[in-house]
């Protein structure tokens, strides 16, 4: 498997609805027919772009929307999450990486980075 490319960058919005229809799926699917727990339908939602994407800004971005449906019940996920998220932030610089995005949309990730105590 490779990277999800897109010719345009994707949305840190889009990058949202695509994890929350995968939780949706995963919750109606799986949680209530099969029993799943939460952490399972976080790892499928996970698993759905597990290659990761084709840019580090939407590397991040997919991350940061991971953290959060983890939800911080589960340690292990949280904390190797904010690894990830920290060690992406670190290589590139949060700047350089938000630099093309539009200033709307680098305030609503900017805000949840501060809720998640990342930014």
């Amino acid at each position: 498997m490779t990277a999800y490319k897109s010719e345009e960058r994707i949305s840190y919005q889009t990058l949202k609805e695509w994890a929350l229809d995968s939780y949706y799926d995963g919750c109606r699917d799986h949680a209530l027919m099969q029993g799943w727990s939460h952490e399972q339908v976080w790892g499928f939602v996970s698993y759905s772009f597990e290659e990761g994407f084709a840019r580090p800004v939407e590397n991040l971005m997919w991350h940061v929307i991971l953290l959060v449906l983890s939800g911080g019940w589960h340690g292990e996920i949280e904390r190797n999450s904010r690894g990830f998220i920290s060690t992406i932030m670190v290589e590139y610089g949060l700047e350089r990486l938000l630099v093309d995005v539009p200033v709307d949309e680098v305030e609503v990730f900017r805000h949840d980075l501060k809720i998640l105590r990342l930014g």
